[in-house]
């Protein structure tokens, strides 16, 4: 679970709750299905237009997988996969095929297979991979990118519906009474501009973040694997390995990375090895 995307989603509803119902002296202003019908509706429908029926199960899948479930990269996790692969692999060249299937990381499971299964060039499997990596990365460009369009059509629609209000107010003013009208017209008015503003920053905005976010770091993730794996398919020192891979990843990252090794009892790999 992703505690905290769900905590901000609901942090967002709570703050949204507590204006609404002390700002005003009447809350029940703020619930106008005429707004919320443009808005969401009208949202929902430039949706369709946009993508298709598939894009938007996709839309509903990448929210729940990766936002409320949450996906976060462990760099450490893929450190360690790929050190202990380059130790593994300078001892028995059957390694990487016995490895294969206890590892993780799905690169680098695609990565190793490649490998263990021959018939192509080292050059070969890198170009393989490069493809492979920039096709994700073009993919998870376009996720981010739908929520990122998303966020776009609920101010445009709540705009609308206060152009709506708007008109409205504007028929009735001449009317008996109308300049009492005035203040209550225009606030429900303004209730579908409010709806547009709140679903587009509290919701849509900060999921498309998320999501490049969680691009970036995969990316990141993806070059480690084919970078590793170059050394490794070379029989390079685990601990030369070890460094390289770790370069991609901040200071920060790295002393938490030696904290949770030592903290687990594990020698290093020039350690193992003089032993």
């Amino acid at each position: 679970m992703n505690v905290s995307s769900l905590l901000g989603l609901i942090l967002a509803l709570v703050v949204f709750l507590i204006v609404a119902l002390t700002s005003v002296k009447n809350p029940v202003v703020f619930l106008d299905w005429h707004a919320g019908l443009i808005v969401i509706g009208g949202t929902f429908a430039a949706t369709l237009l946009s993508f298709s029926g598939k894009n938007m199960i996709k839309l509903m899948k990448i929210f729940l997988v990766k936002i409320l479930r949450g996906n976060q990269q462990q760099y450490a996790d893929l450190i360690n996969e790929i050190v202990d692969l380059a130790k593994g692999y300078r001892e028995n060249d059957a390694y990487l095929a016995q490895a294969a299937e206890n590892i993780k990381n799905p690169f680098l499971k695609e990565a190793v297979e490649l490998i263990s299964e021959g018939g192509l060039t080292s050059h070969e499997i890198d170009q393989i991979l490069v493809k492979r990596a920039k096709t994700t990365n073009k993919r998870y460009e376009e996720d981010a990118h739908m929520f990122t369009t998303l966020a776009k059509f609920p101010p445009a629609f709540g705009l609308l519906g206060a152009v709506v209000g708007m008109v409205s107010l504007m028929q009735n003013l001449g009317g008996a009474d109308a300049i009492k009208g005035v203040g209550p017209a225009m606030a429900v008015a303004l209730v579908a501009t409010l709806y547009g503003i709140a679903i587009a920053n509290f919701i849509f905005i900060p999921l498309g973040e998320n999501l490049s976010k969680f691009n970036r770091q995969d990316k990141t993730m993806r070059t480690m694997v084919i970078d590793g794996m170059k050394m490794v398919r070379a029989k390079k020192h685990p601990l030369l390995v070890e460094e390289n891979i770790k370069s991609y990843i901040l200071p920060s990252e790295r002393e938490l990375f030696e904290q949770a090794k030592a903290g687990a009892g594990g020698d290093t790999p020039s350690d193992q090895e003089a032993a």
